[in-house]
């Protein structure tokens, strides 16, 4: 029993250093001469790490934007439309105003990897139409899309490369027509019992022609002109009829996908297919970049065709970039300041619980690596008051940490349950104000919620779990 209580000791602290590592150092392997992090980044606010802004105008060149189009109800359906697109892509610390009496629209997006893929199509109005290439008839439009979504998927044969796959889900009137798509459109099948007809003919009449000059051998030469004549129309005839054949196995009938007037590609069908799913691809791509390059192109596409077209195009008149106010020597400041006032808090603890001090701050140590990881992870945008956000986390954990100690007794599972009541009844008008942040469309307040909210319930979990293991494998240890 002894002996499992040390191997728990150990697995524990292996645990809290290898989350530790990976939070603080991260997991890096070698892509193209260069050393890459497995582990996500953190998703910064604008106010920490700058943000593009764009301004869109009302083109005036375009023949479609008419009077008829220019009006208060289309200018606002446009900047709702770019807002749909936006959300689709995942897009999250973003503003989109609209001047309702020009039309003049003014976006703000987070300066990242994926920024300009979104900025090549946001101007687009979006008209998608499935067409019949040899007659322009449109078959189905933007209306027959449920949603739009995009994968990759990686190679049997090549664990290197990977195929990207956009499909387009159809909703129930969509489907119907999609499956007669594919039924009435379908290639034009070969009639190869009319070729083989064709070739019999051929075989025989040129037997018959041998066997004639055969047994005909002493016939006048100008019997022999005559035969040869014949055949040689019957010869002709035959290849007549071979390349009508041809021509009607490449008869071949395509549909188009169009946005805006401007062609996609051209597909065409084998088979019916009733599932309402029309699988596209992309292309392939060898490498993380070029995959998350296609990637980005793919949900940008993917965005314009799942919602509603614009019914006025825009043309941009501005594309800036704007720094952050905050330096990044001040963040570097506050970062440094926090971590001088933690050592403070272990060091007192330390010194006020001895061992059970030294528990709490190893544990510590591990609960905010796990709690960062959990950040990135979640894809949380963290702003600047997402900071203190995280600093009021550590501060509660620690709390939470004492109350333990505090109420430590022989019996830890006991003084668990008494410390997580209080702290949990103690925590519920945070818990309340956190939700309710959550709900904002203020991303700082957004991002305030989200990190407290992800604190409390990682604070009671972690605990409960390692925490409370490392501190009943000890006390049991004292009592031996």
């Amino acid at each position: 029993m002894k002996a499992q209580k040390k191997l728990s000791i150990v697995l524990i602290l292996l645990i809290i250093i290898l989350i530790s590592i990976i939070s603080f150092v991260g997991i890096f392997y070698q892509d193209k001469n260069q050393m890459e992090n497995r582990i996500p980044d953190y998703s910064l606010g604008t106010d920490l790490e700058g943000y593009r802004k764009i301004l869109l105008v009302v083109d005036e060149e375009d023949e479609g934007n008419t009077e008829d189009v220019l009006t208060y109800d289309n200018f606002v359906k446009s900047a709702n439309v770019i807002k749909a697109r936006l959300k689709s892509m995942g897009v999250e610390d973003y503003t989109v105003r609209c001047d309702e009496s020009t039309g003049q629209i003014e976006i703000t997006i987070p300066e990242n990897t994926q920024t300009d893929y979104i900025l090549a199509d946001i101007t687009q109005k979006g008209n998608f139409e499935i067409r019949n290439t040899s007659n322009d008839e449109v078959l189905m439009n933007n209306d027959d899309i449920r949603s739009v979504d995009v994968q990759a998927i990686q190679s049997t044969y090549n664990t290197s490369s990977s195929s990207i796959y956009m499909n387009i889900n159809f909703n129930n009137a969509g489907s119907r027509k999609f499956r007669d798509i594919t039924r009435d459109y379908q290639n034009t099948v070969t009639n190869d019992t009319a070729e083989e007809n064709i070739v019999g003919e051929t075989n025989s009449t040129y037997n018959e022609t041998a066997t004639n000059e055969t047994t005909e051998n002493s016939e006048e030469a100008t019997n022999e002109t005559s035969e040869n004549a014949t055949t040689n129309e019957t010869s002709n005839e035959v290849a007549d009829e071979t390349a009508e054949s041809e021509e009607e196995t490449d008869n071949t009938i395509e549909i188009g996908l169009y946005i805006d007037g401007t062609s996609m590609m051209t597909t065409s069908f084998d088979t019916v297919i009733d599932n309402g799913v029309m699988s596209l691809s992309l292309g392939s791509a060898s490498s993380d970049d070029s995959e998350r390059i296609l990637v980005y192109q793919a949900e940008s596409l993917a965005s314009i065709l799942e919602n509603d077209a614009m019914p006025v195009q825009y043309s941009v008149t501005g594309n800036v970039y704007i720094s952050s106010p905050i330096e990044q020597n001040t963040i570097y400041i506050l970062i440094g300041i926090g971590i001088c006032i933690a050592l403070i808090m272990f060091i007192v603890a330390i010194v006020k619980y001895r061992v059970n001090g030294v528990i709490l701050t190893v544990c510590s140590i591990g609960f905010i690596a796990l709690y960062l990881l959990i950040l990135r992870y979640a894809n949380v945008t963290i702003s600047l008051e997402g900071i203190f956000a995280i600093a009021l986390v550590f501060v509660i954990n620690y709390i939470f940490c004492i109350m333990i100690l505090n109420r430590l007794q022989k019996n830890v599972d006991k003084s668990f349950t008494k410390a997580i009541t209080k702290f949990t009844l103690s925590m519920i008008p945070i818990l309340i104000l956190a939700v309710v942040c959550c709900f904002s469309n203020w991303m700082s307040l957004f991002s305030f919620g989200m990190i407290i909210f992800w604190g409390l319930v990682t604070t009671i979990i972690y605990n409960f779990v390692i925490t409370r293991t490392f501190l009943s494998c000890v006390s049991s240890k004292k009592e031996k």
